[in-house]
């Protein structure tokens, strides 16, 4: 969640100011009620119309396609990740110790899975135009954390918060991206394992399709907060096409 500028009121969905710059929430979304100092310097520079709106009208962020990250995002990007990478090492302990070189291996192909995740949902946010940020998220770390003790292992830190109003199919298209990445994923390593004679690498690209079919088939859940939610209130057809192709690949992997 990010902290609105103005009464530190944590929010989902942030409202960014294009005059100062600003981050806040929905109460003062609006330049004149959060005292913003940027329109004013915009209004004595600016002759004739301006595109200030009155209050009652609603204010959306300007759209924008850059991709960036910011100080926070890069902080808990990299505990999250941090997180994530301790759960195997944690968890096997003993083949680190045997096997460190395989192990090493695991940790990337594991820490791989989750990234890409996250930057699917981001850049897609971003190429359409909306703000969006990876935010640490407390109930899925405690999730997360039950991971080291648990024999299920659920990777949910945090999770990409995206701001601005969406249009048209732009929430289903964000939503659905993250878990093709992984399946998409899958598939690479599905096909490494057919063509390697590698026992290595092989056992590289079965923990690869484990892992990334796993994680696409939790996040594919058609309700609550997740991907799968949005995708089925988008395109039905789309979430039975990604679910049944996760599907596929985690029974494969665990045949």
């Amino acid at each position: 969640m990010v902290q609105c500028d103005k009464c530190g009121k944590e929010t989902y969905m942030p409202f960014r100011c294009k005059y100062c710059g600003g981050y806040f929430c929905d109460e003062h979304r609006l330049p004149e009620l959060h005292d913003c100092t940027g329109y004013y310097r915009y209004s004595r520079s600016t002759t004739g119309q301006n595109d200030y709106r009155a209050p009652g009208y609603s204010y959306t962020p300007p759209r924008s396609n850059r991709i960036g990250f910011s100080e926070k995002e890069i902080r808990d990007l990299a505990i999250g990740l941090a997180i994530i990478i301790a759960i195997p090492l944690f968890t096997r302990l003993g083949l680190l110790l045997s096997r460190p070189f395989l192990m090493l291996g695991f940790v990337v192909v594991y820490g791989l899975a989750f990234i890409l995740h996250e930057f699917a949902h981001k850049f897609m946010a971003q190429r359409l135009g909306y703000w969006a940020e990876f935010r640490l998220n407390q109930q899925g770390l405690l999730l997360t954390l039950l991971s080291f003790i648990s024999p299920i292992k659920i990777i949910a830190p945090g999770a990409v918060m995206i701001g601005g109003v969406m249009r048209g199919d732009d929430y289903g298209k964000i939503s659905i991206v993250g878990p093709l990445t992984n399946i998409g994923l899958g598939l690479i390593y599905l096909l490494i394992l057919f063509y390697t004679r590698n026992s290595f690498i092989a056992s590289l690209a079965w923990v690869g399709i484990l892992i990334n079919s796993s994680l696409a088939l939790f996040n594919l859940i058609p309700f609550g907060v997740f991907d799968g939610a949005k995708i089925m209130k988008w395109n039905r057809g789309a979430w039975v096409a990604a679910f049944l192709s996760a599907l596929a690949l985690f029974l494969y992997a665990n045949l």
